[in-house]
């Protein structure tokens, strides 16, 4: 069913993580501090208080307090596979390799089109600047 007990913990902080390769889990701040003791005990009960936490943020107590026994569910499922695109010709075109192919293509063949409809006096400026 998926229940544990972790026995033996120590006072203080301590940040409770479920490792899983299928799931994923919320992290959770635990704090075990002793209460005051009661008349005719020699020791104070320990107090215990869990809070969801996210790594990289400060551990604060604005956050609600969970409760005991803690019931963490999992909060997503792990993707470690993404489907395969299928081929898509638009695609294929907007690859910058491609678009350069595309371009001197067009130059070798448009290029030489428009350099017979100039005018002959601009052809042979044209010619000129070449020799």
């Amino acid at each position: 069913d998926g229940t544990f007990a972790v026995d033996n913990v120590k006072l203080g902080d301590s940040l409770l993580e479920i490792a899983s390769s299928e799931y994923v889990f919320p992290k959770v701040h635990v704090r075990i501090t002793l209460k005051d003791p009661v008349e005719g005990e020699e020791e104070g009960r320990a107090a215990i208080a869990a809070r969801y936490v996210q790594i990289g943020s400060e551990w604060s107590d604005d956050a609600p307090v969970l409760t005991y026994p803690l019931r963490i569910s999992a909060s997503d499922k792990y993707d470690f596979f993404t489907e395969r695109q299928g081929f898509s010709i638009i695609t294929m075109f907007s690859n910058p390799y491609m678009m350069m192919v595309g371009a001197s293509l067009l130059a070798v063949f448009i290029l030489p089109k428009l350099q017979a409809n100039m005018d002959p006096e601009a052809l042979r400026e044209l010619q000129g600047k070449k020799e």
